[in-house]
């Protein structure tokens, strides 16, 4: 099972995530702001981080930037519910390996932990 590290100042997404795919066995973490992402990202070394782009006090993009020297072989899937193609293309250019937008389809969300986690050898 993968290593998952949910980062959105929206406490009740953090809670849907972790109660949703701890069940089905995952190891799951949460930080509701970016600062608190990176110290753990640093420390749990996750498979995947899911990253929202608008938060208070650290933005995404910043957030990513940082996540890429603590914790290089994390995947990053952004999560947004504000997205423009202009975001969506500097979170690529920075190494995201997946940007969808909020409300997102949770077999989706699914088949990405798949995907990494297979690649992980999980």
């Amino acid at each position: 099972m993968a290593k998952l590290l949910i980062v959105d100042d929206e406490k009740d997404l953090c809670w849907v995530f972790q109660r949703i795919f701890q069940e089905e066995g995952h190891s799951v973490a949460t930080a509701t702001t970016g600062q608190e992402g990176i110290a753990k990202a640093r420390v749990d070394q996750p498979d995947l981080i899911f990253l929202d782009l608008k938060m208070p006090s650290m933005d995404g993009i910043t957030c990513l930037k940082r996540l890429r020297t603590v914790s290089k072989v994390s995947k990053v899937v952004v999560l947004t519910g504000y997205g423009t193609l202009k975001t969506a293309k500097e979170a690529m250019r920075l190494g995201a390996y997946d940007y969808t937008a909020k409300p997102f389809d949770l077999d989706l969300i699914r088949d990405l932990i798949q995907e990494v986690a297979s690649v992980a050898g999980r």
